[in-house]
């Protein structure tokens, strides 16, 4: 682990109440240590996620343009991807749903509903109303990176036929 001490380990001079100070201190330092590794994955994590998925070029270059614009900008740029990646996703899932035996196309079936009622709730989360426009930006980009993962898990089920 990353910290670490002993409650048994402590000097002859500490008095009862320096004790629990220096070992709450040691704790807060701990957990500190912790939530900022947890951060950076989370955060590397989302990065690799926007960048990993198959998004487009054009999303990249709208993006960049966008930042130097407005949030309504940002929105468009994520539209106009989740249309790219819909049609990415739909057309892979046709290509598969083709090449399967019919239990696996009830299987496959079933899957894919189960993953729209997923992604709709768990970008629902994303959308907090007290959040402003950065939550509906969250949102957003949810539906948008979560259908760009889909589409590529679909295109490696069929590559793996």
């Amino acid at each position: 682990m990353f910290c670490h001490f002993s409650l048994t380990e402590v000097s002859a001079t500490t008095t009862p109440t320096n004790k629990q100070a220096g070992t709450a201190s040691r704790l807060i330092s701990c957990a500190t240590k912790v939530m900022i590794i947890c951060l950076a994955v989370l955060w590397n994590g989302q990065l690799r996620a926007e960048t990993d998925e198959g998004l487009s070029k054009e999303y990249s270059d709208c993006i960049d343009k966008a930042e130097k614009g407005t949030t309504a900008d940002m929105f468009q740029c994520n539209g106009e991807e989740l249309d790219r990646q819909d049609a990415r996703l739909n057309d892979d899932y046709k290509k598969l749903i083709s090449k399967l035996s019919p239990d696996r196309k009830k299987a496959l079936l079933k899957a894919q509903r189960a993953w729209i009622k997923f992604r709709e709730a768990n970008c629902d989360y994303w959308y907090d109303p007290q959040g402003g426009t950065a939550a509906r930006l969250n949102a957003s980009g949810c539906t948008l990176t979560m259908t760009a993962a889909r589409a590529k898990e679909l295109e490696g089920m069929l590559e793996g036929l």
